[in-house]
């Protein structure tokens, strides 16, 4: 087999792995409606995660901020050295597969100590991130960190090479959630458009 054929074949395990997403989604229904309610009544909306996970959760944060003026508040990424501090009456959403990541969890917990509301995407309900929070979605595919490094490399016999099984449906979920709160909130396609230019602009100007 070369490589192109491999390539292939991965595409449609992946793509194949997808198709789980619709039906986990469905079973949280209701987390999701108390999670746009969240949104609709935050002062301001945080985003933060940490390696792979971070990187989905930065990719949230950019399209989200796209949607402040029809959203009403800002939306700061927790990794910006020029940014908000998290207050009384925002909102952290906050991203780990283990739920178990020692940054994610000293942030929860100073926004907790602040009175702002925790939103935690991560695939077990009982880690330490789920059980600080307000609200919990849960994206399957992480790695059970708290479990200890043997039984950590026990997991790395899944379908993809370092465990991406997490990261790659909870990119697909911040996708998923960029588009439903686009069509809930009737925010035209144009805005996002104009907001990714103004700031392509702005960059280019500093």
């Amino acid at each position: 087999m070369d490589f192109g054929d491999i390539v292939v074949k991965n595409a449609i395990k992946i793509v194949d792995f997808l198709k789980v997403l619709p039906k986990v989604l469905e079973d949280q229904k209701e987390r999701l409606n108390e999670f746009v309610k969240i949104l609709k009544d935050s002062k301001a909306i945080h985003v933060y995660g940490v390696g792979r996970s971070g990187a989905v959760a930065l990719c949230f944060a950019i399209r989200l901020k796209h949607f402040e003026k029809v959203l009403g508040c800002k939306v700061w990424w927790v990794g910006d050295e020029v940014r908000e501090k998290i207050e009384e009456g925002d909102t952290l959403i906050a991203f780990s597969g283990s739920g178990e990541t020692a940054e994610v969890l000293i942030v929860a917990e100073r926004a907790k100590n602040a009175n702002a509301k925790v939103v935690a995407v991560t695939s077990f309900e009982d880690s330490s991130l789920a059980r600080m929070a307000d609200l919990v979605i849960i994206i399957p595919g992480g790695l059970e960190k708290r479990k200890g490094w043997k039984y950590l490399e026990a997991q790395f016999v899944g379908e993809f090479y370092g465990g991406g099984e997490f990261e790659l449906l909870a990119y697909a979920f911040q996708e998923v959630l960029i588009n439903a709160i686009g069509e809930y909130f009737g925010i035209p396609k144009d805005v996002v458009i104009k907001e990714h230019e103004r700031n392509s602009i702005h960059r280019k100007s500093s």
